[in-house]
């Protein structure tokens, strides 16, 4: 069946929805909170995650209209797409090769206490992060390996910057993601739940491969460089280390994350 929305197209550089795209493209969400996202594969991952999100709006560079029309004609009928020049869209983009099509995306509300009412909560907690990329990496990793949620506290990097989306790789439209949490809540939350709280440590004696991590567990991970903060680390039932060559001054805050999410499928036979 043949697509029959209505198509706007825009012409003046100075458009109100230019303007809402530029800026929520340059930082991530609108004042809305919608998702600003570019480029066809971010677009593909956020119509797989329907219900979880909604494609609220697209944007279409003149040249990407055939190119993508597949991608289009799978948009849900109350999207709206408009259609800009390949040059307005140019100065919209982000990217520094823009493939002509970017969109707003609307993330369903999370439920954490449904999340830690599971009996095999894995959750992924990023601790005081400032790199998106480590951030969005942790994100694609968290999903592929089986986390059922990603939580920041406060401080951390948000994971709607757009280097954290890019490098999620669309995991940030899978991955129930509860941000800017704060300590003294959380942990009590988490230990109320039956949720173990692990912590990465790399001074620790214990190694990640000989821990039980079956059942609930949440796993701390550090900046990339310092590490836990000693409050954080006192939160932990465990702190596990990755055993890494002599020499070798530690591993990146994203690299850290995949080992221990790897041990916990491995664990739990990568029954997903």
């Amino acid at each position: 069946m043949a697509d029959r929305r209505e198509v706007r197209e825009i012409t003046s550089p100075s458009n109100a929805l230019l303007k809402v795209f530029r800026r929520a493209l340059a930082e991530g969400v609108t004042r809305e909170g919608w998702l600003a996202v570019e480029g066809p594969h971010l677009l593909e991952e956020a119509l797989q995650a329907v219900p979880r999100v909604a494609v609220e709006r697209v944007l279409v560079a003149r040249s990407g209209a055939r190119k993508f029309s597949a991608l289009l004609a799978r948009l849900p009928q109350e999207a709206e797409v408009t259609h800009v020049s390949d040059h307005l869209f140019a100065r919209v983009a982000q990217t520094e090769s823009p493939q002509g099509i970017a969109a707003l995306v609307e993330r369903r509300a999370d439920d954490l206490d449904a999340v830690l009412a599971r009996g095999d909560a894995l959750l992924l907690a990023a601790c005081g992060l400032q790199d998106p990329g480590n951030l969005g990496t942790m994100m694609r990793s968290g999903q592929a390996l089986g986390a059922t949620a990603l939580l920041t506290l406060e401080g951390t990097v948000s994971a709607f910057n757009p280097k954290a989306v890019r490098a999620s790789a669309g995991a940030v439209f899978h991955l129930p993601i509860f941000q800017e949490q704060k300590p003294g809540r959380l942990f009590p939350r988490l230990r109320a739940a039956g949720v173990r709280i692990v912590a990465a440590d790399r001074h620790s004696p214990a190694p990640v491969v000989q821990a039980d991590l079956r059942g609930s567990v949440a796993i701390l991970i550090g900046q990339e460089g310092a590490g836990l903060p000693p409050e954080i680390s006192r939160e932990a039932s465990l702190l596990l280390s990755i055993p890494i060559r002599a020499g070798t001054d530690s591993l990146n805050a994203a690299t850290a994350a995949s080992v221990f999410l790897y041990e916990v499928a491995r664990q739990r036979e990568f029954r997903y």
